[in-house]
């Protein structure tokens, strides 16, 4: 088949990372259009991707003018997702989005309207729902494997010093950027939207950043399983990967699993072993993915503009306006103390 011909919007530190690593060579899309309003940082990209200065434009209403284009991918800051992917889809343009969706939820819902009156596919990158753990951790729940499940333990820890963090400055580091992927893989594990949350977020003494780097939350789901989770971009201890250490509690035994590991192999760290009452721990088999993390979410993508029918675990606008949601939620909850946010209150 023919790849999906596309527009990429946004070249800057994590649009300019979409463009080299995920978009160059992939099979199921054909960039023609490259559009960044800054010509320092065009200059410098058509250099490092050695395409003629044609390919390159200031404006998205340009690039459509000038190219054939199905879709749109969108990898700016926050603030500008909801205006770009809106042109784009009055426009006719499927759309991929980078996470968070959008800064605020009446703005996403307005998008998955947009997109749905249009018949247009609107996607979000939730890219760490493209590895092999957290699907066969999904897959083992959902089949019951081990019997319901009763409670999930989750832990994320890095360290900012370590790592010499790019977010110091941004809102809400852990809430509204990094904890949503966690969010995220909680409703594709366990297979439903939780209904409540806690949150209380704090900022440990020598920490570099401007906001609260560190928190706790607990999430109550309608079946009554409850996620505890901690976070932090702190942390001095064993680091996690980016997925998270997942222990999963059932009726018959636990599932534990970790995710995402680090470039450039960061399907290496995908592990799922599963543990029953006095019985030695079992390793389970993953599957090959072909394409994985970004790349993963653009070939779900293409398929869904193919056959328009949505594949398994597709980050569809639709399905991802719960989880930035559940984002919203945990900062109220944050920013009052703690106590709990119905979700079905926002």
């Amino acid at each position: 088949m023919e790849p999906i011909r596309t527009i990429h919007v946004g070249l800057g530190a994590w649009g300019s990372n979409w463009a080299t690593s995920v978009l160059a060579g992939h099979p199921e899309v054909d960039v023609l259009a490259y559009v960044d309003r800054d010509s320092a940082t065009v200059a410098r990209m058509q250099q490092r991707l050695g395409l003629p200065p044609e390919k390159f434009f200031p404006s998205l209403e340009a690039a459509m003018v000038a190219v054939d284009a199905e879709a749109v991918i969108v990898a700016l800051p926050i603030a500008l997702h909801a205006p770009v992917a809106w042109q784009a889809l009055e426009a006719g343009k499927h759309v991929v989005v980078e996470k968070p969706f959008t800064e605020n939820l009446q703005e996403a819902r307005d998008l998955v309207a947009l997109a749905e009156a249009r018949g247009l596919v609107l996607a979000v990158s939730q890219n760490y729902r493209f590895y092999p753990a957290p699907q066969m951790a999904a897959q083992l729940t959902r089949g019951a494997y081990l019997g319901r499940l009763a409670s999930v333990n989750v832990d994320f820890r890095r360290n900012a010093f370590a790592e010499r963090s790019s977010n110091l400055k941004i809102p809400h580091p852990l809430l509204r950027d990094m904890a949503i992927h966690h969010y995220d893989l909680m409703r594709l594990v366990i297979g439903e939207d939780p209904v409540e949350v806690s949150a209380r977020t704090w900022n440990p003494p020598g920490s570099p950043y401007e906001m609260h780097p560190a928190g706790a939350m607990v999430f109550s789901f309608p079946s009554g399983v409850h996620v505890s989770y901690r976070g932090s971009w702190v942390d001095f201890g064993p680091q996690t990967p980016w997925g998270g250490d997942w222990k999963m509690d059932f009726e018959k035994g636990s599932i534990t699993w970790t995710s995402r590991g680090d470039q450039p192999w960061p399907m290496k760290r995908d592990t799922v072993q599963i543990r029953r009452p006095n019985a030695t721990m079992e390793e389970v088999a993953l599957p090959e993915m072909r394409f994985h993390d970004r790349a993963g979410t653009l070939a779900a993508f293409a398929q869904a503009i193919r056959t328009g029918t949505e594949p398994l675990h597709f980050p569809s606008g639709r399905n991802n306006v719960m989880t930035l949601a559940i984002a919203e939620a945990a900062l109220q909850s944050s920013l009052n103390g703690g106590a709990p946010v119905r979700l079905d209150s926002l």
